[in-house]
């Protein structure tokens, strides 16, 4: 199994693939599709290989491009129901800031559009991959929005989305995500990604994690 990361200024997008096939976790902000369908070709993949596109949650840095890339790659799109009808909606969100860089950011972010996206695959708080053609298996965390997700892959790595990022300066320092509708939540959801004693942790932005510094987060 590999994880590609495709980075942008806003946010990481990921393709994992197995030998089985492959899925895409995040599609990065609107305009993105073409950086990630040629990683899938310098993987050594085409675009019909991809069997799911799975979004941590709705914002707009993660789900900009996720319709093109459906288009693409004919992919179902799959979200937990908690974040599904925001992404129905699309637009702006309100983003709630837990500290002082991202308040300061917020005028900026905030301006970005969530597209109007009728997600093909609702997830549940613990769902098998598997089941809709993609690898390892989602589970629910809340707090940096309601229906954020991580994902569990085989080899015990986690994709997560924005349940915590990585520092500006110190990209592999786990830190609390930077927006949260449920501060608490997200810290809950922080320690019940340190509880799976990761073996690496790639993240929306900065990382990937250091396995100390996740390991630490157990004692928040």
């Amino acid at each position: 199994m590999t994880v590609y990361t495709v980075k942008n200024v806003a946010s990481s997008a990921f393709l994992v693939t197995d030998e089985k096939g492959a899925m895409i976790v995040d599609t990065g902000v609107a305009g993105r599709a073409p950086a990630m369908l040629e990683q899938i070709a310098d993987a050594s993949l085409r675009p019909a290989d991809i069997r799911l596109v799975v979004l941590t949650h709705h914002h707009a840095d993660h789900s900009g491009s996720a319709l093109d890339l459906r288009e693409a790659t004919g992919a179902p799109i799959a979200i937990h129901r908690d974040d599904a009808d925001q992404l129905r909606r699309g637009g702006r969100v309100d983003l709630q800031p837990t500290s002082l860089l991202p308040r300061l950011m917020k005028a900026m972010l905030a301006k970005a559009e969530i597209p109007a996206i009728e997600p093909d695959i609702i997830l549940d708080d613990e769902e098998n991959l598997t089941r809709f053609g993609g690898i390892g298996r989602s589970f629910v965390t809340p707090g940096h929005t309601p229906g954020s997700v991580c994902i569990l892959l085989p080899d015990n790595s986690i994709l997560a989305g924005d349940a915590l990022s990585g520092g500006l300066m110190r990209a592999r320092i786990a830190r609390k995500p930077m927006f949260a509708t449920d501060l608490d939540a997200a810290v809950r959801s922080m320690r019940a990604v340190a509880d799976h004693a990761p073996t690496a942790v790639y993240v929306g932005h900065g990382g990937p994690l250091a396995a100390p510094s996740v390991a630490a987060l157990r004692t928040l």
